[in-house]
C-alpha cells in the first residue's frame, strides 16, 4: 500500500475504526435511536449476525433506510476484515454504501438543517474513503475525506450538543496529523491540517459525553493509549471495562493485554491472553485464526518479564503455527523479538539469523523496521511495542 492510501486509511488506528462499527443515530424516534445503539454493540462485539439482524429492522422502520442501509454496509466490511482475498465484500460494501448515501442525501433534501443527517453522511463518505484508500483509488479517497470532514463540521455548527460530531473531527485531526512526509504537500492543497492533541481531546470528549459514539471512541482510545499514545494505566482501565462489555472482540484482549504488560502487572497480562487462548482452543467465531497471534502476545509478556526461555518457547509456536495472509505481521513479530532475545543473550550470529528471517516475510510494518535497525547495531534493552 502506497504512503497516500496509509494517510486516507489508517495512519496509526484512527482510520482504521471510523468504519468499524456503525455510530450516528439518524431520527429522533426513539426506536430507531435504540436499535442504532444496539447494532452498534452487537457490531463491536463482533457479532456480525446479530448485528445484521438488527440492521434489517432498521431499514424496515420509517426513516430507517439510510440509516439501515449504512448498517449492513458496515456488517459486510466487518465480514472483509476476516478474508485474505475481501474483494467481493469490499464490491458488496461499496455498492452498500452507495445506496446509504443516496438514502441520506434523499433525508438531507427533506430536512436540511438536521444535524444527525450531516453526521451519518460524514460517516457513509468517511468509510467509503476507507476503502477507496486500501483500493489506491485515491482521488475518490480524497474526495471521501474532505466530504466526511465538511459533514462533521456542518453537523457540529448546526447542532453544538451533538458530541458525536467530536468523533469524526477527533479521528480527523489525528490522521492529518500524522501524514507520510511524502503526502503532506500533496494533500494539504485540498485538506485542512491536522492537531493531534484537539484530535485526542475530541475523541475522549466522545467517550465521556457520546450518545451513539461514546462506546466507539472508548474502543478508539483504547488503540491509542496501548499504542501511539502509551498511556498504559490508562489503557489498562479502559480494557478492562470493555472486556466485561464485548467480550467477542478479540483486538480488546490484544491492547489490554499489551497495557497490562507494560505496566509490569505481568499476572494480570497472562490472565487476559490466556483466555485467548482459551477461545482459540475452544474454536470461537473470531480466535479460530489466532493462534499465531496468541503466542505472539505470551512471548511478548514473558520477555517483557525477562523470561527468556518460556518468551523464545511460545515464539517458536507462533512461527509454527499456520498462519493467514492477512496475519503475517504475527510472524514478522515472532522473528524480530527472538532475535531482540539472542543478541540480550550474545548471541549476535543467531539474532542476526532471525532479524533477516523476518525481512523475508511479505509484510510492512513496525517489526520490520526493528528488524533493520538491530541489524545495523545489536538490541541491547528492553522496547516496549505493541503488536
Amino acid at each position: 500500500m502506497g504512503d497516500l492510501a496509509k494517510a486516507i486509511l489508517c495512519v496509526g488506528v484512527a482510520g482504521c475504526v471510523l468504519a468499524a462499527v456503525p455510530a450516528a443515530g439518524f431520527d429522533t424516534a426513539p426506536s430507531l435511536r435504540g436499535g442504532m445503539l444496539k447494532a452498534s454493540d452487537l457490531l463491536l462485539n463482533l457479532d456480525t449476525d446479530g448485528a445484521a439482524t438488527e440492521c434489517r429492522r432498521l431499514l424496515s422502520m420509517p426513516q430507517g433506510e439510510a440509516l439501515g442501509r449504512f448498517c449492513l454496509s458496515l456488517v459486510t466490511l466487518t465480514h472483509a476484515e476476516d478474508q485474505d482475498t475481501p474483494a467481493r465484500d469490499l464490491d458488496r460494501f461499496l455498492e452498500q454504501a452507495r445506496q446509504a448515501r443516496a438514502a441520506a442525501e434523499a433525508q438531507e433534501r427533506a430536512a436540511p438543517s438536521d444535524a444527525e443527517v450531516k453526521l451519518l453522511l460524514g460517516l457513509i463518505h468517511g468509510s467509503k474513503a476507507m476503502v477507496d484508500g486500501g483500493r489506491k483509488h485515491y482521488l475518490a479517497a480524497l474526495h471521501g475525506v474532505r466530504e466526511a470532514h465538511r459533514y462533521f463540521e456542518e453537523a457540529q455548527q448546526l447542532d453544538p450538543t451533538l458530541v458525536d460530531a467530536s468523533y469524526g473531527l477527533g479521528l480527523y485531526h489525528l490522521v492529518m496529523a500524522r501524514l507520510p512526509g511524502t503526502v503532506k504537500p500533496f494533500v494539504s492543497i485540498v485538506l485542512p491540517a491536522g492537531d493531534p492533541e484537539l484530535g485526542l481531546k475530541e475523541l475522549e470528549r466522545v467517550a465521556a459525553q457520546g450518545t451513539f459514539l461514546k462506546a466507539t471512541a472508548r474502543v478508539v482510545l483504547l488503540q491509542l493509549y496501548a499504542g501511539s499514545e502509551q498511556k498504559y494505566p490508562e489503557a489498562l482501565r479502559l480494557g478492562e471495562d470493555l472486556l466485561r462489555r464485548y467480550p467477542g472482540n478479540p483486538e480488546l484482549y490484544f491492547a489490554t493485554a499489551h497495557a497490562a504488560s507494560e505496566v509490569g502487572r505481568f499476572e494480570e497480562a497472562l490472565e487476559i491472553a490466556r483466555r485467548v487462548g482459551q477461545q482459540v482452543a475452544a474454536g470461537r467465531p473470531r480466535f479460530t485464526a489466532l493462534g499465531a497471534r496468541y503466542n505472539q502476545l505470551m512471548g511478548k509478556i514473558y520477555m517483557d518479564r525477562g523470561d527468556y526461555a518460556a518468551a523464545l518457547a511460545f515464539f517458536q509456536r507462533a512461527l509454527q503455527a499456520a498462519t493467514p495472509a492477512r496475519y503475517r505481521w504475527i510472524t514478522a513479530w515472532a522473528w524480530t523479538r527472538s532475535g531482540m532475545i539472542y543478541d540480550v543473550q550474545g548471541d549476535r550470529r543467531e539474532a542476526v539469523r532471525r532479524y533477516r528471517a523476518a525481512l523475508d516475510i511479505a509484510t510492512e510494518g513496525l517489526a520490520k523496521d526493528l528488524a533493520r535497525q538491530y541489524l545495523e547495531s545489536p538490541y541491547r534493552g528492553r522496547f516496549g511495542v505493541r503488536s
